[in-house]
């Protein structure tokens, strides 16, 4: 039997705790967006999307609460790596810059601006002890896969919740949405960021170039998942995943597929030089080169950012509503308002301070160079390696953990926590050595 079919422990032993966690990494859709914009001001803290939200959170809490209090084996039952440890410093940081987040000039101060932002920390706690208390609990041989197996089913319940709404709630699945300055449809609109679904598509893309059954249903998979991030038409992600597929085909395929790859990409680079006034069209939805060449108006987000990073760079101004206010403060336009910096970086600044900045820089470059250095050792950790890569390219026009907790943050963490996790050393001895990899071996012909 392939691990493709096998059933894991935890769901076996910890079917509650299983589905609780699958159901609070998935999340609701947004029909009313919680405090993302910051219009939980003027339409209220508790709306459709906010309530649901709140009631799976604390569900959530309370049956992780109850496994680890009644159970009779240990709460970590399993030792990770020092890595992880980087992130308590990071949430300290967060809560104490957040309790002394300053009085923002332009933006109306709000009572409930400190507990929304705590709130949002605190989401972020049960979703990492939810992933933690899963893979504590796995046998050493099926961690790694059952994380692997979350990120698959998050990303296709997305991806399926979107295209079921697109002919019953079209204007909610089709359409423009308020978290991005531009006004051209994107498939997700307001159910979710397309730029979310973007991401969860590039990961089931991958999940099902690696791990589904090959023929028609492995293609369908990765052509649904293509058909998707097209409509999305959120550039990072496509420039990204055509990024990532290069590096497939020239580094894990076989060699007739890297002799093609490097044939096309000779012939395409004409191609778009004498195409590229329609390249240029495409990309630039419908907005002026001026924008374009702003990265959407990013330059200037980062640029007041870094102008109010530099009065308070010892502290930040406080997680969410504190970051957010500062970049109003010195936000000189009128055409929109950012809800964050943008950049995972400037955003870490702003929340935290210049050690919340070193912090955030050391866990993009350790799980990126652990993802690098044991991406050979069977498709699990080559699926890892270049989700760890996506979200590093991502974080450089966005964020991915320094901002409210969103399904991109669900990746990152089921992402980073199987890359650095100590037992992948023991996984991989497990391993048979017929199925390591090497580069240039094609992972389709891979036994998953």
């Amino acid at each position: 039997m392939t691990r493709r079919h096998q059933q894991f422990f935890v769901p076996r032993q910890y079917p509650l705790l299983y589905w609780t966690a699958l159901i609070y990494l998935v999340g609701v859709p947004n029909f009313l967006h919680f405090d993302v914009t910051g219009r939980t001001h003027t339409q209220g803290i508790f709306n459709l999307t906010s309530i649901c939200q709140i009631a799976i959170a604390i569900i959530s809490a309370y049956v992780l609460s109850i496994t680890l209090l009644l159970e009779r084996r240990p709460a970590v039952a399993r030792r990770l790596g020092l890595e992880l440890s980087l992130w308590i410093p990071l949430l300290l940081l967060f809560v104490l810059a957040t309790l002394f987040q300053p009085v923002a000039r332009l933006t109306p101060y709000s009572p409930t601006d400190r507990i929304i932002s705590l709130y949002r920390l605190g989401e972020w706690v049960i979703a990492f002890g939810l992933i933690r208390a899963l893979y504590s609990r796995s046998p050493t041989a099926e961690a790694t896969p059952l994380l692997i197996q979350m990120i698959g089913r998050v990303s296709w319940i997305w991806i399926c919740i979107v295209w079921i709404a697109l002919p019953v709630l079209p204007s909610q699945a089709y359409g423009t949405s308020d978290e991005l300055a531009s006004k051209v449809p994107q498939l997700g609109g307001q159910l979710i960021s397309p730029s979310y679904l973007a991401t969860l598509s590039i990961a089931a893309f991958f999940y099902a170039l690696f791990f589904f059954p090959k023929g028609l249903f492995r293609r369908a998979g990765c052509l649904l998942c293509a058909v998707t991030i097209f409509l999305a038409h959120t550039r990072i992600e496509q420039i990204s995943l055509l990024f990532l597929i290069l590096v497939y085909c020239l580094f894990f395929s076989s060699k007739l597929l890297r002799v093609l790859t490097i044939t096309c990409f000779v012939i395409a680079v004409p191609v778009i030089v004498a195409l590229r006034d329609i390249f240029l069209l495409y990309f630039s939805r419908g907005q002026a080169l001026k924008t374009l060449l702003t990265l959407n108006d990013r330059t200037f987000v980062w640029q007041a950012a870094i102008e109010a990073g530099r009065e308070r760079p010892i502290l930040g101004y406080g997680f969410l509503a504190g970051a957010r206010n500062a970049i109003r403060d010195h936000w000189h336009y009128t055409n929109w308002l950012p809800p964050h910096a943008h950049n995972e970086y400037l955003q870490a600044f702003l929340s935290g301070g210049a050690i919340a900045v070193f912090l955030v820089v050391l866990i993009y470059a350790r799980g990126l160079w652990l993802s690098m250095t044991n991406c050979r050792r069977g498709p699990h950790f080559v699926l890892l390696f270049f989700l760890m890569l996506l979200l590093t390219i991502r974080s450089i026009g966005g964020s991915n953990f320094t901002t409210p907790y969103t399904r991109v943050g669900t990746l990152f963490l089921l992402t980073f926590i199987g890359i650095i996790a100590c037992e992948t050393r023991a996984l991989t001895r497990q391993q048979n050595s017929p199925g390591k990899l090497h580069v240039g071996q094609d992972l389709s012909e891979s036994t998953v």
